[in-house]
């Protein structure tokens, strides 16, 4: 566990605690006397959630804008651009307080398969509308049982931290059924994602690492699920699925060999040529008379 405690106590007194794990995630419990309204630009690199216990939230989120107020909270995808801005209200003092958690995927799917447990089942959700939901005192209890990990963090522990967060993940879902949808559905659309990454990108000459990138995750991450979906690696389902491209090519059109292989995302024709005749058997302009 990494813990680390922050005040800004000059431009907006109070306190901004913020705890974190290379393998959860991280929480942030922001209390802070906002006179002026405070603005920032985040591109999401995790799953977030935010609650809004004082003051207002206002994102903006693509086209949508949205409100978020006192006993009121959202899920947002990781990979989300969103512009937000804080404020206190001028009848409690300005004070604003929130609480957000930032949640990697493997709390996520750790979760699903809890509840995977109890016979769960879930439906597909269409509209992929940001949805602000309402929580009540078995949320604000929750959220009022954390501060006092966040006084004595040196004492905290993974597995205590990981139990937490479990525990807020199930209290929500108890509580509100669409939210477990959201939630679930979660899973589903990063795993869309990374296969629409691959199946559109893979004649375009990317590096592994830009691939990664692209669809929002480490390189050893897109690795990691890229084997768990096709039960092979990246690189050996390009390359196979690149020269199985080029065989289509050069049957179906009159394009040279060293057009083909541009086609299909490589650069050096030698180098296409090699790999070609290693996969099929025979050269590139010997595939027609081959096979007729």
């Amino acid at each position: 566990m990494h813990v680390f405690k922050e005040e800004e106590k000059n431009l907006y007194p109070g306190t901004h605690i913020i705890l974190s794990s290379d393998k959860i995630g991280k929480t942030e419990i922001c209390r802070q006397q906002h006179k002026t309204p405070f603005h920032k630009t985040n591109m999401l690199k995790e799953h977030f959630l935010l609650f809004a216990l004082e003051g207002t939230n206002e994102l903006q989120i693509g086209n949508q804008f949205i409100s978020l107020k006192k006993g009121e909270m959202l899920l947002l995808k990781k990979a989300t651009y969103v512009e937000i801005v804080k404020r206190g209200e001028a009848e409690d003092n300005f004070m604003y307080e929130s609480v957000s958690f930032s949640l990697k995927k493997d709390i996520i799917l750790d979760f699903i398969k809890l509840i995977e447990m109890d016979n769960y089942h879930h439906d597909k959700i269409v509209d992929k509308k940001i949805l602000v939901h309402s929580y009540g005192i078995r949320l604000q209890t929750f959220l009022d049982s954390l501060k006092p990990y966040f006084d004595e963090t040196e004492k905290i522990k993974t597995g205590l931290y990981k139990l937490k967060i479990l525990e807020l993940l199930y209290d929500l879902s108890d509580e509100n059924p669409v939210f477990l949808q959201q939630l679930v559905n979660l899973n589903r659309i990063e795993t869309r994602d990374l296969m629409t990454v691959v199946e559109t990108n893979y004649l375009k000459p990317y590096t592994l690492e830009e691939l990664a990138y692209k669809s929002g995750r480490s390189l050893s991450g897109f690795r990691r699920e890229f084997e768990s979906l096709f039960q092979t690696t990246p690189a050996k389902w390009i390359q196979e699925k690149r020269l199985q491209k080029a065989k289509e090519l050069i049957f179906s059109t009159q394009l040279t060999i060293s057009d083909i292989c541009n086609e299909v995302g490589y650069e050096n024709v030698s180098h296409f040529s090699r790999l070609y005749k290693s996969h099929f058997g025979y050269n590139p302009s010997e595939t027609k008379s081959r096979l007729n």
